[in-house]
């Protein structure tokens, strides 16, 4: 569900070049749960080489919608799109390595697709990368890393990346500590639905003064107030 949401967002302003009109129609069909029409729209495109109806292929692959489930099959779409720099189908082959589907498993290359991604400005992508930072996981471990890629995701509305930027500011790790910006990152992943960011602040507040609580306050309303 969280890859069909990211698609419907961002499909049609992440694109390096125009996509031909059967190629939207297809996607468009996909979109609208039209299975069998996005598949006849979009394969003979992916047979020619077009990455955004390469990604979705492998997608529908990767679905098992409508044809038959096999995510070597996705992850062969997905690179096939991938290294022609469409950037969701490197955010869902990074996926696929990390998580060892369709592929053997691993880390190091799903960190490469990840960061191919994370620098083309996808917020899922980032915050992978910064997690896989903050862990160790296929990186040398960094915190520094850890909370530039996760502002870059938190900036974007990323809960995840918002709740983890906020623990770094609260504990001091890879950024100087300071729990106003702690606070005013886990309000902002507390009204997304961040359950950890509601626990996390319930336990920060008692800590900071009242000038603190109204730093963080006006930052917030500045940040709402530029966004609209």
């Amino acid at each position: 569900m969280s890859y069909v949401i990211v698609i419907i967002g961002t499909v049609f302003v992440l694109l390096s070049k125009p996509a031909l009109a059967d190629v939207e129609g297809g996607v468009a069909a996909f979109i609208q749960g039209e299975y069998e029409a996005a598949y006849t729209e979009l394969q003979p495109y992916a047979q020619q080489g077009d990455p955004e109806a390469q990604f979705f292929i492998g997608r529908m692959h990767a679905n098992g919608t409508p044809v038959p489930q096999s995510d070597p099959e996705a992850v062969r779409w997905y690179l096939l799109s991938a290294e022609q720099g469409f950037i969701l189908a490197q955010d869902s082959l990074g996926s696929m390595y990390f998580n060892g589907y369709g592929i053997p498993q691993n880390y190091r290359k799903a960190a490469t697709w990840w960061r191919k991604a994370a620098e083309q400005g996808h917020p899922n992508a980032q915050t992978k990368l910064g997690n896989m930072y903050q862990k160790g996981i296929g990186l040398e471990e960094d915190d520094t890393e850890a909370a530039k890629w996760f502002e870059m995701a938190a900036e974007q509305g990323s809960v995840e990346a918002q709740q983890n930027l906020g623990l770094l500011y609260a504990s001091g790790q890879g950024v100087a500590q300071d729990y106003v910006s702690a606070f005013v990152w886990w309000t902002e992943a507390s009204a997304r639905g961040g359950k950890m960011a509601k626990g996390n602040l319930r336990l920060l507040i008692p800590r900071m003064s009242e000038a603190e609580i109204s730093e963080g306050r006006l930052r917030i309303d500045k940040r709402r107030q530029q966004s609209h």
